[in-house]
């Protein structure tokens, strides 16, 4: 290292782009092959951890100072000399020496002691201007002198200069260029050129380019890193989250629109993994790991289009305003991101919001639009198309409204324990979220989504079994009212449909049929069996939808389920099942219509808790503002029922209520107004209808 009149290297590169990493590498190779007798020292200044562009420059002469401290008894003298001379008058390498400290200083301290009397001037001078004076010039051709005859050799690093103000930066270059002739002394600076030219153009008439040129003798533009690289850099770091994940078209999309185009310089890579590191912990198992790469990605570098994904919640699961229709504004919003994005990044945005989103598709690329995924497949995967996915990523910890996944994954590990499952279902049974739906109920459809995508999962007998443990909690549920969400009565039936459909007919017939036999509940079995019975056109039905068993297998469930509804009749538990409609419906058809007739009779005449379940089966239901409301629409089956009797005990308690509870009492109430309003001759709904006043 021969430098006579000192030396100055710009290292330049993007924020981001390795440039303290190189640093790092240079000092680890000087240090590597570092020859004792000639030995480099380093002084490793920060500026950005100094406030104030004459501080910077103090700072900088007090660190160099403490490294260019020879033992020469002479220079003492020197420096004595010196401060005799500037006590006077010249102010400006006083405060920088003495005040702070600062000035090289060959003395070891004793130069700043014997300034310490006048050293309490304020710092309103830079390095450039008490060059200026005479004597201070003096002692400074002695510095340039000593270290040109001495054999000590300085690398001064300068890192982050474009972190620092415009001024600061400004201050920094100059006081480069008033001191960077020392000898034996070679400087790095560390910056982005853009950011530093800018800064020395401005407020000035020089062109930043050629004054830099005037202080930088070398520069050294970092290279860009091949994106193989960093992609490769990347995937080491996250492999925990990556590694099992599928390599299905809309991961490579997910590659393709958004970590392709994040990763340009290493310190990308650290970022994006740091984060993931950071959020991965707290939503394992419970939020898709390649949508979480997607929407970390576009938190860390698309950050507007974050955002719209954060405050736009009821647009993207279709509730608030945007539960029907309101086109025009999803349009609005839409063009609205649009506009708010760089116009190169507008389209790869859009098509990776449409992977995280498929269903708002259309409204992201309009005609391009193709529909890359089902409902089924990402609310299985709990990606953040999924509200119990969108709501557990954004809180960083599972969603309190929904069932977590984890206890769904368990589900289908233990399919062979039915204690196991049915244990986990009765968790939820009678538990409702923030939102009032039940808890059992998402449970279920949560179960039906699983059995919904591919690969599916091998039904199992021990499932079966459990789901109709469950069923005289889940079937008695009462209406919550809400007309676009299947209740859990529906998703449990469903879903008993689906793992007979998964079987096929040939097995379905003999799981079901063990399933009834293990089933103590007539109220579970008989809903069932009018199920099957309406898929076979045994029971007259307006949708009766496609069988799942065959009719022999059919007959071998009514052989199972009637000696039950014989038995629980006899020994009273008949009465408290939910409701009565298809226990009695089941009952005519595979016993005794009139002993089915005569039980139903007795139990109106004696309860009105009783009459309410025997009614249920006769109304209708529907939801409005001002609550639930029940209609009887139906004339009961007269080999089952007389109408003139149920209505004349429904009066009967109604009058004498004490014990029946509200949800009771309306239902006795619709059938009594239904049947007042047909012998009036209009008709029995009140709200509408032929006839109706």
């Amino acid at each position: 290292m021969n430098v006579p009149n000192g030396y100055v290297i710009g290292l330049h590169g993007k924020w981001g782009s390795g440039k303290t990493t190189v640093v790092n590498f240079i000092l680890e190779h000087i240090k590597k092959h570092q020859d004792e007798a000639k030995k480099v020292e380093h002084v490793d200044f920060r500026p950005w951890i100094v406030s104030g562009h004459q501080d910077l420059m103090a700072a900088f002469f007090k660190l160099l100072s403490e490294q260019l401290k020879p033992k020469e008894g002479k220079v003492r003298k020197l420096f004595k000399r010196g401060m005799h001379t500037t006590a006077q008058g010249t102010d400006s390498l006083v405060d920088a020496a003495v005040t702070l400290s600062v000035a090289i200083d060959p003395s070891g301290g004793v130069f700043s002691r014997l300034a310490g009397g006048f050293g309490k001037k304020a710092l309103n001078a830079a390095a450039s201007n008490y060059l200026k004076t005479p004597s201070l010039q003096k002692a400074y051709e002695d510095l340039r002198d000593l270290l040109s005859k001495s054999d000590r050799r300085f690398f001064v690093t300068i890192d982050d200069i474009d972190r620092l103000e415009d001024d600061e930066i400004r201050s920094i270059m100059q006081m480069v260029k008033t001191i960077g002739r020392l000898p034996n002394v070679i400087y790095l600076l560390v910056y982005d050129r853009e950011i530093v030219w800018r800064a020395l153009e401005e407020g000035t008439d020089r062109v930043g380019p050629r004054f830099a040129e005037k202080i930088v003798q070398q520069e050294v533009e970092l290279p860009l890193p091949g994106k193989n690289v960093l992609l490769t850099m990347l995937d080491e770091e996250i492999k925990f989250l990556t590694a099992d994940g599928e390599n299905s078209a809309r991961w490579q999309y997910i590659v393709r629109d958004g970590v392709h185009r994040w990763m340009n310089y290493p310190r990308d890579v650290l970022r994006f993994s740091n984060a993931l590191k950071f959020v991965w912990p707290a939503l394992e198992g419970e939020f898709d790991s390649q949508d979480l790469v997607a929407i970390e990605g576009i938190r860390l570098f698309d950050s507007t289009a974050f955002d719209w994904v954060r405050l736009n919640r009821d647009f993207l699961f279709n509730e608030g305003r945007y539960f029907m229709g309101a086109d025009e504004e999803r349009r609005a919003k839409v063009e609205a991101l649009k506009e708010s994005l760089l116009p190169t990044t507008v389209d790869v945005i859009m098509a990776l919001l449409t992977v995280l989103f498929p269903s708002q598709g259309k409204w992201f690329q309009g005609d391009r639009y193709m529909i890359s995924e089902n409902y089924a497949a990402s609310q299985a995967r709990r990606g953040l198309a999924s509200e119990a996915g969108y709501d557990a990523y954004f809180a960083l910890h599972p969603s309190a409204d929904a069932v977590p996944k984890s206890t769904i994954d368990a589900v289908f590990d233990k399919l062979d324990d039915e204690k196991a499952i049915t244990s986990a279902l009765r968790a939820y049974v009678g538990k409702d979220n923030r939102r009032g739906r039940a808890m059992i109920g998402l449970f279920l459809q949560d179960l039906r989504i699983r059995f919904a995508v591919h690969p599916k999962p091998e039904p199992s007998q021990q499932l079966l079994n459990a789901l109709l443990s469950i069923g005289d909690e889940v079937l008695g549920l009462p209406w919550q009212g809400e007309m676009f969400t299947l209740e859990p009565s529906g998703t449990l039936r469903f879903l008993v449909r689906d793992l007979l459909e998964a079987w096929g007919e040939e097995e379905a017939g003999k799981h079901l049929i063990a399933a009834f036999e293990q089933s103590n509940s007539p109220f579970v079995l008989a809903d069932l069996y009018f199920d099957r019975g309406r898929e076979l056109g045994v029971f007259p039905s307006d949708d009766a939808g496609r069988r799942v068993i065959s009719k022999e297998d059919f007959d071998k469930l009514g052989t199972v389920l009637m000696p039950k509804i014989q038995a629980s009749a006899n020994d009273g538990s008949l009465v408290n099942v939910p409701y009565l409609w298809d226990i009695a419906r089941s009952w005519k058809h595979l016993g005794d219509p009139a002993a089915a007739k005569e039980w139903l009779r007795k139990g109106i005449e004696a309860d009105g808790s009783f009459t309410a379940k025997v009614i249920k089966g006769m109304l209708t239901q529907s939801s409005s503002g001002g609550g639930i409301r029940y209609s009887f629409r139906k004339e009961p089956d007269e080999d089952l029922y007389d109408l003139g009797a149920v209505y004349e005990n429904a009066k009967s308690h109604l009058s004498d209520a004490n014990g029946l509870t509200d949800y009771e009492q309306a239902l006795l109430k619709a059938l009594v107004d239904g049947v007042d309003r047909i012998r009036a001759g209009q008709s029995p709904d009140r709200f509408g209808g032929d006839g109706d006043e």
